[in-house]
C-alpha cells in the first residue's frame, strides 16, 4: 500500500482515477498492436492490480484491440489511459496496464523491462541493459494478437 493514493487522468480531465497500490510492474511494449493503439513508437505503462484501481471521475471507453485485450480511453479527448488483457502478457488477468503518460508523477515509474521487442522499430535504441521479452515468449503464437484492424506492416 502506498501512504497517498497514486492518481492520474486524460489530457481534458474528464477522466480521473487512483490507485491504492503500488505497480506490480512497469514495463514498456512495443508491439504492433500497442504502437497503432497509440500512435507511437512504444508505449509504457504500470500494472495496478484491478482491486486496488478505482476511477474517481468519469468513464471510460473501451475498444476491443484485440482477441485478448481492450483498451480504455476518454471519449471525449481520446487519451489512452488503460489496456485491459484477458491473457496472454505477464500480470494480466488481475491487472490493469495504466498508461504512464496519464499519471499525475510518471517520472517517480521507470520501466524494468521491454515486452514485444520483435517489433521494436529499428530506429529505437534499447541501451538500458533491462531485460526483453517477445510476444512469442509469452504466446503459443503471435496470431493471437491479430485483430484485423487494417494494415500491418510488421
Amino acid at each position: 500500500m502506498t501512504d497517498q493514493p497514486i492518481a492520474g487522468g486524460c489530457l481534458c480531465g474528464a477522466i480521473r482515477y487512483s490507485s491504492t497500490a503500488v505497480p506490480a510492474t512497469v514495463a514498456t511494449c512495443h508491439c504492433r498492436t500497442c504502437q497503432k493503439g497509440y500512435g507511437g513508437p512504444f508505449t509504457a505503462s504500470v500494472a495496478f492490480r484491478k482491486s486496488a484501481f478505482t476511477l474517481t471521475k468519469g468513464t471510460l471507453k473501451f475498444f476491443a484491440s484485440s482477441k485478448v485485450a481492450q483498451r480504455g480511453f476518454c471519449s471525449t479527448c481520446g487519451s489512452p489511459i488503460l489496456i485491459d488483457f484477458e491473457f496472454s502478457v505477464p500480470f494480466a488477468g488481475e491487472h490493469y496496464f495504466v498508461r504512464i503518460g496519464s499519471l499525475d508523477n510518471p517520472e517517480n515509474y521507470k520501466p524494468k523491462w521491454h515486452y514485444g521487442v520483435e517489433s521494436q522499430l529499428p530506429w529505437v535504441h534499447l541501451n538500458d541493459g533491462l531485460p526483453t521479452q517477445s510476444t512469442a515468449d509469452k504466446l503459443e503464437t503471435v496470431g493471437t494478437l491479430a485483430t484485423g484492424q487494417g494494415p500491418s506492416t510488421s
